[in-house]
């Protein structure tokens, strides 16, 4: 977590840390690549640590999880000086065939210059947690940027307790979340360029395994799938944002999905404050796809229309939604209702006594019929007479069939491919449909909202633009009709 260096103090002055013993070290860190950043392209990061005399080299691949609670493959050897020593990298499998590529062509990239504060927190349930502060700097061609992050290791033990720490500690001294590592800001401090946007991973599930573990492993990579964004979305790429929202919106998903069996004040709670975080997301991002695809769109059809000077205003309120989003990620809510989803759906999940949550206990395969079942239910529901739909009905059913699909693809690997195939084939191309309708309803919304007083000048380049979108609308709906005919009449592959 980031931590603003006036909480410092009072971090270390609380209750869960006060009374542990800390040790500090001081740790610079250079990191090496060749010019053409060949270790990076192939996924491994390649740094030498000094700690007083001792030198130590670690190569970590980038193919591991990220996210709220990341864990990357690591390699690691003590060496005599600070240059590294590619012998050793012959342990690293897909890494010692690139030894006869980089040697001679590593140099240092970027370095790091760290005092860390070290305590370790023995808590409940047998779990060991480190327990660092990092305060320092990134340096590289003659640029740094502060250091300043708290990071807890889980050691031994199950994470929920640790969860339960990270969210005690960001209450007595607000952090945020991020899960950019070192490596990542050196690179962006180096290169100017923003860290790739991570992309939804479905968690790997045991069709034999229980429904706690099944509810575990999806929320938990919905979760990580977020928090990986973050760093992105901070630096402004729209894509980041946009994952940030496909990400929460699959978290909501799974607590409906798994609600039956779930605490149901509990599940409102954080349905409650996700839904909020969605709204401020979903605001953003339809600024992004109105500046930076509906616009452009209709500049192409309307050359002489002078919609530049729509975008221009388009523009100003685009930032104001993404400053709002940085505002979000950097405050103390959206960090604290993080934590406190993610520590609570490990004890929900283990808790099988309670009478409310005892599905739980039952095999994922068994339950996933019903879960799956109830959703589409509702969701053939929404779309019955779905010509006579007003748009709000039909922005209704749209989300309706957007929780459906995101549900069945993290259970898809329960099932047969052939089966689970056409039945998204169906939901895909009716979701293609409803979802460019309702672009063209928020852009008419948003083209709205771009009139003022002192812009008269707006009101025909507006007027056809709005007439331009509601053609595109009407042209969107056109297979409405046939998709979902198409949807209502495939065998759901769970049946």
């Amino acid at each position: 977590m980031q931590l603003p260096s006036e909480h410092r103090a009072v971090l270390e002055a609380c209750d869960a840390l006060a009374a542990l013993p800390a040790t500090t070290l001081h740790l610079v860190t250079t990191y090496f690549d060749t010019p053409k950043a060949a270790l990076t392209a192939a996924g491994f990061t390649l740094r030498v640590r000094s700690v007083g005399a001792r030198f130590i080299q670690t190569a970590k691949s980038h193919d591991g999880d990220v996210g709220l609670a990341g864990n990357r493959n690591e390699w690691e050897w003590d060496i005599a000086g600070a240059t590294p020593d590619l012998s050793r990298l012959g342990d690293v499998p897909c890494l010692a065939s690139l030894v006869a590529k980089i040697a001679g062509a590593l140099e240092p990239m970027f370095v790091t210059d760290v005092r860390r504060t070290v305590r370790t927190a023995e808590l409940a349930e047998g779990c060991v947690v480190e327990v660092a502060i990092d305060v320092g700097t990134i340096q590289a061609r003659g640029k740094a940027e502060p250091i300043s992050e708290l990071e807890l290791e889980l050691k031994a033990g199950p994470p929920g307790p640790m969860y339960h720490l990270a969210a005690t500690l960001q209450a007595a001294a607000p952090m945020w979340l991020s899960a950019e590592s070192k490596a990542t800001r050196g690179w962006h401090l180096r290169t100017g360029q923003t860290a790739a946007i991570h992309l939804a991973t479905c968690p790997k599930l045991d069709a034999y395994a229980d429904a706690a573990d099944g509810f575990r492993d999806i929320l938990g990579a919905a979760l990580g799938h977020l928090t990986a964004n973050i760093g992105p979305t901070l630096r402004g790429d729209p894509e980041g944002l946009h994952q940030m929202r496909i990400a929460l919106r699959a978290a909501r998903a799974t607590l409906a999905l798994f609600a039956p069996s779930l605490d149901t004040t509990c599940v409102a709670r954080f349905d409650r404050e996700l839904q909020a975080v969605c709204r401020s997301f979903g605001i953003a991002r339809d600024w992004d796809v109105f500046c930076l695809e509906t616009l452009p769109a209709a500049m192409r059809a309307l050359p002489s229309a002078r919609l530049i000077d729509l975008a221009n205003v388009a523009e100003t309120s685009r930032a104001a939604s993404h400053h709002g989003i940085d505002t979000l990620i950097r405050g103390p809510q959206f960090t604290a209702t993080l934590l406190a989803l993610a520590g609570w759906a490990g004890q929900a999940a283990d808790d099988a006594s309670a009478p409310a949550i005892a599905p739980m206990g039952r095999s994922l395969a068994d339950l996933a019929p019903h879960l799956l079942g109830s959703v589409a239910r509702k969701t053939r529901k929404r779309g019955r007479h779905v010509t006579q739909l007003s748009a709000v009905r039909l922005h209704r059913f749209r989300k309706a069939l957007d929780r459906l699909c995101d549900d069945s693809i993290v259970l898809a690997a329960l099932y047969p491919h052939h089966r689970v195939s056409a039945y998204r084939t169906r939901c895909v191309a009716l979701q293609g449909i409803l979802g460019a309708a309702n672009d063209a309803v928020v852009a008419a919304a948003l083209g709205n909202t771009l009139l003022v007083d002192e812009r008269p000048d707006l009101l025909a380049p507006l007027k056809g633009f709005l007439a331009w979108n509601e053609a595109r609308r009407t042209g969107a709906l056109v297979g409405l009709k046939s998709a979902t005919k198409g949807f209502r009449d495939t065998i759901p592959f769970w049946t």
